[in-house]
């Protein structure tokens, strides 16, 4: 950034483009100059074309150059002198191979590989590329159609690229210091991603997120922000065109635009329907667990009564699913509670192993009699309430623990964490998936 500061530039000097024809000119009337000059009219009026974005050199430059010299003879022309003399340049000339010889479309001779025998260019697949041998006003023609990132890009390249795109050039190309502070804003830093090729930067911005005071003039776009972990869920970012947008509380990644929710402004729409469908499978779920735990604390009551093993255990588990129940209705958005229901789910877990232990061995040692129904449907419902209580508690552990539920929307992950973070996150749905819409800082009181 300090690099393009300054003061703006006077006008671009009309030398650069005249400063390679000293030496060698064409004859008065040559019908040569008539299709340079088309060729400079070509590359001025190309269209700025969103696969620009992110070309490399070499591509972009075949592009242009295809536009730009489409229709050319292949025939030279001959070079004279200032007194009219036919001259001929010398072997190895880069006037040979550019300025001069027109004798293919430049973009087939920059795939080319030359070397020079006697006079003669001969292919030679080792030779180092032409690119450079192309003149410099034709650089300057194709520098002009790219935008930021690539400029940049293209300086880093080598150090013919960084002398030619000086700091005064850059600034001048895009409109002096105020405009090139645009530039900045609507280029991510760390990818040089630039949403799209509109020159006002006023469509282009709201993808871009605007970076603190101690970074300024600086943007990053979503997909790297989401990389550094820069968003979390519950804020608002502020938009490289000074609109601000909520992070996603279900994906992560910022809302902007039309595309919130009707709802809530804080998810996206797709995304809210996620989680709407994921509330009605919660509520089916939790009232099969509801159920299990009544039909158990029931079962108890109505054949085991006898059995103290078996009775005590289970009239404190139906006092215990409704504290579980409570906790779950009267908690809001701000208050913590799944440490304390973690600790119920425990010992609801751990009290249900004493009747089915006992009723397991009741049925083993009355193998030879008939066995009721009453008795195997109860360890069916003792075991798979034991399963249910086992995933609250697993879910309320990593609910305590402020799991980010955004992780498997990040890009790039390997697929043994994707796997792992969709396991994570089931379970944590599975126990409590109003937590999306929880609100920070928490109270854990």
């Amino acid at each position: 950034m300090d690099e393009y500061g300054g003061s703006p530039r006077r006008s671009r000097p009309t030398s650069l483009k005249s400063e390679r024809r000293a030496s060698w000119r064409s004859k008065p009337g040559d019908p040569r100059d008539s299709l340079r000059l088309e060729l400079r009219d070509s590359l001025r009026v190309v269209e700025k074309r969103n696969s620009l974005n992110s070309i490399t050199p070499t591509s972009g430059l075949e592009f242009l150059v295809r536009r730009g010299v489409e229709g050319l003879h292949r025939v030279p022309s001959p070079i004279y002198d200032d007194e009219g003399n036919l001259v001929e340049p010398p072997p190895g000339s880069p006037l040979i191979r550019s300025a001069i010889m027109p004798l293919e479309t430049m973009a087939e001779r920059m795939r080319e590989k030359w070397d020079v025998v006697n006079g003669v260019a001969a292919a030679d697949p080792n030779a180092p590329s032409r690119l450079m041998a192309l003149p410099t006003e034709l650089h300057y023609l194709i520098i002009d159609q790219l935008r930021l990132g690539d400029v940049e890009r293209l300086r880093r390249t080598c150090r013919f690229y960084h002398d030619l795109l000086t700091p005064a050039f850059v600034r001048e190309l895009f409109g002096g210091p105020q405009a090139l502070a645009l530039q900045f804003a609507g280029v991510c830093q760390v990818c040089h991603y630039m949403p799209d090729d509109d020159a006002n930067m006023t469509e282009t911005t709201p993808a871009l997120i605007l970076q603190p005071g101690s970074h300024p003039l600086t943007s990053k776009c979503f997909r790297c922000s989401v990389r550094a972990r820069d968003l979390h869920v519950g804020d608002a970012v502020v938009l490289a065109n000074a609109g601000r947008a909520w992070v996603c509380r279900w994906c992560g990644w910022p809302v902007v635009g039309g595309t919130h929710s009707g709802d809530s402004e804080q998810f996206h729409g797709a995304c809210y329907e996620r989680y709407y469908r994921v509330l009605w499978c919660f509520l089916m779920f939790g009232f099969a667990q509801f159920s299990v735990g009544v039909v158990a604390g029931a079962l108890s009551l109505a054949y085991f009564r006898q059995d103290l093993v078996v009775f005590v255990p289970a009239v404190i588990n139906f006092v215990l699913l409704w504290v579980c129940m409570a906790f779950l209705i009267l908690r809001g958005n701000y208050v913590r509670t799944y440490h304390w229901v973690a600790l119920v789910e425990l010992t609801i877990l751990g009290l249900w192993i004493p009747p089915l232990y006992m009723v397991a061995k009741n049925l083993e040692v009355h193998l030879a009699s008939p066995i009721r129904a009453a008795t195997i449907a109860a360890l069916v419902f003792f075991a798979v309430n034991m399963l249910f209580r086992l995933l609250n508690c697993i879910g309320n552990v990593l609910l305590m623990f402020e799991y980010n539920l955004t992780k498997h929307y990040m890009p790039e992950i390997p697929l043994r964490r994707r796997v792992l973070n969709y396991l994570i996150t089931g379970l944590i749905y599975w126990t409590y998936p109003q937590c999306v819409e929880q609100k920070y800082p928490p109270d854990f009181n």
